[in-house]
């Protein structure tokens, strides 16, 4: 009797003793995770294949090469390139017929460098038809996707990016050494879009909210910041990310605001404040036009992007291309 009785508790107090053999699990199951997610980061994250495109035969008389022009450029900005469907992002397959599109109506990408002698007015050596491709946020599925359909088509990209999160390594986003193998590759030119500045801020007591650079920000035991602590808060930022591209040796004399918003609808002291600084500092400043209808850029203006969505065909970004083109409205 005694004997079962001796068993009995040797067998209770073993399952009692489960729960703390799981304890190891569940602290080395996250270190676990981690290490596999930073494995498969550091060497399953090179380029896909280019996507493969095929015309119809209409499509191919519809995307017949445009009348020539040089003294305007049409910019275009992607957000993504993947499968999302978030609104945003372009999946590769769509990217890679927008890119053959281009390639087949006889637009030539052109590099920031050039880019800027344009802006200057100097339009010697300009291909007959440019057009300068954009990318914000520094994003790796850009990159994975976009770069071989580029190299496909001779064509080259900028990259804007946000360097707050590759300082910590996020994974998302593209790492430094990274951003440099693009650069040396002759398809990419690498700028800045913001250090920690490209998120919204609480503007009021209601808790709406609006873009860090363009807003006051609202907190609940300061109430509404001071003009003062938002110009630090502001200059702070892009004084950062100037430092962040000098200390990697990238030029960064062009910059893609967050939102596309240059504080347009802004208060006047705030406009006046933040067109000042961002003239300083950069000798072209992207921003967008709402509806999303910007006219070719020239050397004078805005320095508007056509912005591609995850419901942008090819056919819409030829329409508005075809549509907006200045040979096509003088012939």
């Amino acid at each position: 009797m005694i004997a079962a009785i001796r068993r009995a508790g040797a067998r209770a107090g073993a399952f009692a003793l489960l729960p703390l053999s799981a304890i190891p699990l569940l602290l080395v199951g996250p270190g676990l995770v981690a290490s596999h997610t930073r494995f498969d980061r550091r060497f399953h994250s090179p380029p896909y294949p280019a996507a493969a495109v095929t015309f119809s035969a209409a499509a191919l008389a519809r995307y017949r090469p445009v009348p020539a022009y040089r003294d305007a450029v049409p910019v275009l900005v992607y957000h993504g390139i993947d499968d999302r469907n978030d609104g945003y992002s372009v999946s590769r397959e769509e990217f890679a017929r927008q890119m053959a599109m281009l390639d087949r109506s006889g637009f030539r990408a052109i590099s920031i460098a050039q880019y800027l002698r344009f802006r200057a007015g100097d339009t010697a050596g300009l291909p007959e038809r440019p057009v300068l491709i954009t990318f914000d946020d520094g994003r790796l599925d850009s990159y994975r996707g976009a770069d071989r359909v580029l190299q496909q088509h001779r064509q080259r990209a900028v990259m804007y990016v946000i360097t707050e999160p590759v300082r910590h390594g996020n994974a998302f986003h593209l790492s430094w050494q990274e951003l440099h193998r693009m650069q040396a590759s002759g398809r990419w030119d690498v700028q800045p879009h913001a250090h920690d500045g490209h998120h919204l801020v609480v503007r009021d007591g209601a808790g709406r909210t609006g873009p860090f650079y363009t807003n006051l920000r609202f907190t609940r035991s300061d109430g509404l910041e001071s003009f003062a602590d938002y110009t630090r808060r502001v200059a702070g930022d892009i004084y950062a990310v100037k430092d962040d591209f000098r200390s990697q040796g990238f030029d960064s004399q062009t910059f893609a605001v967050p939102y596309g918003d240059r504080g347009q609808a802004a208060p006047a002291p705030m406009r006046r404040f933040l067109d000042g600084l961002l003239s300083s500092q950069f000798a072209v400043v992207f921003v967008q036009r709402p509806g999303n209808d910007p006219s070719y850029t020239t050397p004078f203006g805005p320095a508007e992007r056509y912005e591609l969505h995850t419901a942008t065909t090819t056919d819409d970004l030829h329409r508005w291309l075809v549509r907006r083109d200045p040979a096509e409205a003088g012939s």
